[in-house]
């Protein structure tokens, strides 16, 4: 097929996929950009910024800019829809709100940012690696602390291996005390490790504008529906 082909494809999915998802928000006064009693605010987190970078691939790509570019997709994609959303950052820079001592590290910020949000969901974006470079596709955790974080991460999952990933054969896992955030969030919490920065080919995709919205329409499917499901 050729390339323009692909493109095209691409990009009449992620349209048509962005309609069919604003269409069902049919009670329009229900849904707005502000957060209210009894809506759920999404609060997407790119992983890492400014001085981290993360992790790389072997050919320089950083995380930290594959995660921010998801992220921005992804909060484009929810505003479409009509869901409540806030991203904890927006360009390449760590979180220290308001002059706070950057003496405390950027991560507790973040964690103090999304439990302040009423109604919060957090959505943290990331990328895996691993030594085996034939290791591939989105994996996501999440937390122990809120017992429908895992449907939500099964969610996001199912999606993508419905429309992206049909050969991904990974679970999703319970995060411990190694992923902080996760950890000790008080509020519904996934970290979605889209792909992994050891697999060339991987990185390939993750470095495709194209492919990157892909992803971050699949987990808006993934976020749409849990907020249907209302069980939070």
């Amino acid at each position: 097929m050729k390339k323009s082909l692909i493109i095209l494809f691409v990009l009449i999915f992620t349209f048509v996929s962005c309609i069919c998802l604003n269409s069902v928000f049919t009670d329009k006064k229900a849904v707005n950009y502000e957060t209210k009693t009894g809506n759920k605010c999404i609060v997407i987190d790119a992983g890492h910024g400014g001085v981290d970078a993360g992790t790389s691939s072997a050919n320089g790509t950083l995380e930290k800019d594959i995660n921010l570019a998801i992220a921005l997709n992804l909060y484009d994609f929810l505003n479409i829809c009509g869901i409540n959303c806030k991203l904890i950052r927006e360009d390449d820079s760590e979180f220290y709100p308001n002059g706070i001592d950057r003496s405390k590290s950027d991560l507790y910020n973040r964690l103090d940012y999304v439990n302040s949000i009423d109604n919060a969901v957090l959505v943290s974006i990331h990328q895996n690696h691993f030594e085996d470079p034939n290791e591939w596709g989105m994996q996501v955790w999440y937390t122990a602390n809120i017992d429908s974080s895992k449907k939500l991460a099964d969610n996001i999952l199912n999606n993508t291996k419905m429309f992206i990933q049909p050969n991904n054969t990974r679970s999703n896992k319970q995060s411990d005390d190694s992923y902080y955030i996760l950890y000790k969030a008080q509020v519904p919490s996934v970290m979605v490790e889209c792909g992994f920065m050891s697999n060339p080919g991987e990185v390939a995709n993750l470095e495709s504008s194209a492919y990157r919205k892909r992803l971050a329409c699949a987990i808006t499917l993934g976020i749409t529906q849990y907020i249907n499901e209302g069980i939070y």
